[in-house]
């Protein structure tokens, strides 16, 4: 797979995006963190597969064989890049029954509704489309979980994304701000 150098300052605008909305001088909760991020990326697959969502209620689980197909690149592209970053973990502690470790601080809407709006932008500034933003953010979800794994471990790091790639590709998502041309409020009476 083709990482485009947008799909890389992408990236890593997200990871500077998740560090300020989660944390407090650079400390984040690394189980919030981690699980934000991989949510955020399953979340721009979801929408990248243009199913009619719009008048789902936010929070109601979508099942799609898109999701299906789709959702373990991003498990593969985080995985690949921890490798690359010399993270070692155990498989036989992977997936299954094992922990997850504490849970994230937030929800699954929570972080959604805290990172989509600017996620979004972020892609549209970089014309990213929103599968490749999806593995941009698998990506910056990998960076993250490299720095997080001395406090959590490699394998319970792991074990988190892969859940926050499955929530995110299969949870119907908050819906967007609505984007005011100007910045200004239009007047009750003006139409257009």
């Amino acid at each position: 797979m083709q990482i485009s150098e947008a799909q890389h300052k992408t990236a890593g605008e997200l990871v500077e995006l998740i560090a300020a909305r989660l944390g407090s001088g650079r400390a984040v909760h690394p189980h919030t963190a981690i699980a934000s991020s991989a949510r955020l990326a399953g979340s721009l697959l979801l929408r990248s597969f243009n199913l009619n969502i719009h008048d789902v209620t936010p929070g109601t689980v979508v099942l799609s064989n898109e999701a299906n197909e789709q959702g373990p690149q991003l498990v593969n592209i985080f995985g690949s890049l921890l490798q690359h970053f010399g993270v070692q973990f155990d498989p036989a502690k992977l997936g299954g029954d094992h922990k997850r470790g504490e849970d994230p601080e937030l929800t699954t809407l929570q972080s959604l509704s805290l990172l989509q709006d600017e996620a979004m932008e972020i892609a549209r500034k970089n014309a990213v489309p929103l599968k490749e933003a999806a593995h941009a953010a698998a990506m910056a979800t990998a960076f993250i979980a490299k720095e997080c794994t001395k406090d959590v471990g490699a394998e319970t790091a792991f074990n988190i994304a892969v859940h926050g790639f499955i929530e995110g590709s299969k949870t119907s998502p908050p819906h967007p701000a609505s984007p005011s041309v100007s910045g200004e409020k239009k007047p009750w009476y003006k139409l257009w």
